[in-house]
């Protein structure tokens, strides 16, 4: 009887694990500062751009919320204000299988940069698969794909080297 309940439950699962990630929380830190904690509702509220790269000779469009507005919900000085030693600042973004990668502060403004950076949740108007998601970090103008890390599951600001 259990192996019939522990079948249909996979049979049941499977379809959903094949269509996406599961929508998960996210947490953010400040150095300095509380950490805080957007559910998928609240990143997916803030203001939304696109990005386009290049992955295996294809252009792919990635969309989500500037990574700029998550940031501000943690309380990044931004804007007009970031200049001094909040410009030492770098943003580390971590993924769920163990790899980093870096931004400077500047990297993620608008006032210091024109293209966006995206915490992307949707690709090609999709929502991100299991691979992929919940979120990617993608940084619209770089040439490789190197520093869109996949599989985001938390970010952190803290002071440069």
């Amino acid at each position: 009887m259990r192996l019939i309940l522990v079948l249909a439950a996979a049979l049941l699962m499977g379809p959903i694990a094949a269509t996406g990630a599961v929508a998960q929380d996210l947490q953010v830190t400040v150095a300095g500062r509380d950490s805080v904690v957007l559910s998928p509702a609240e990143v997916a509220s803030l203001p939304r751009a696109k990005a386009t790269i290049t992955a295996k000779g294809a252009s792919v469009v990635y969309e989500g919320a500037l990574l700029h507005e998550v940031l501000l919900k943690a309380g990044v000085v931004s804007g007009e204000r970031l200049m001094g030693r909040y410009l030492n600042q770098v943003v580390v973004i971590r993924a769920s299988d163990g790899f980093t990668s870096m931004l400077s502060i500047a990297e993620t403004d608008p006032v210091y940069r024109a293209n966006p950076v995206v915490l992307a949740d949707t690709v090609n108007g999709k929502p991100l698969d299991a691979r992929e998601g919940p979120y990617r970090v993608v940084v619209d103008g770089d040439l490789r794909p190197s520093r869109s890390s996949r599989a985001v599951v938390a970010i952190e600001v803290k002071a440069g080297f």
